[in-house]
């Protein structure tokens, strides 16, 4: 088993308890969180860069509603679609981002393994420079 391969099933792992959650309560929260983390997830495997901002993930993967479930978001914790989209229709995009994130999984060219001198390396370099900053 390739070592990247803990990243689509951890990402897919957290959008399917996420979306259980979305199923029970019909949430916003929940909702969000599962477009996010599969989105993460596709953006990880396409581009080996964690981008985990819902507002940067969204264009080009044919979810217009996301700004507006967003602002409903930010309006109301516990808000609901409220028509914004159907739950029909989010499940069926949630459907859909799943295979995606498994093709971006399928066609990525991110190592098998890290190269572990270079993360060791980027972590002296980030303590020095923190180091430096509040020193």
């Amino acid at each position: 088993m390739r070592h990247e391969a803990r990243h689509p099933h951890h990402y897919q792992g957290f959008a399917a308890t996420q979306w259980k959650l979305f199923e029970r309560t019909d949430e916003l929260k929940p909702a969000l969180y599962t477009l996010r983390v599969l989105l993460t997830g596709i953006h990880l495997m396409s581009t080996g860069q964690v981008q985990a901002d819902l507002r940067h993930l969204w264009p080009g993967h044919g979810l217009p509603y996301v700004p507006e479930l967003i602002e409903a978001k930010q309006c109301a914790e516990h808000g609901r679609l409220n028509g914004i989209v159907t739950p029909q229709a989010l499940s069926a995009d949630v459907e859909r981002l799943r295979g995606e994130l498994q093709e971006a999984f399928d066609s990525t060219h991110l190592p098998e393994a890290p190269d572990r001198a270079a993360v060791n390396s980027f972590v002296i370099e980030t303590r020095r420079e923190s180091a430096a900053y509040f020193g």
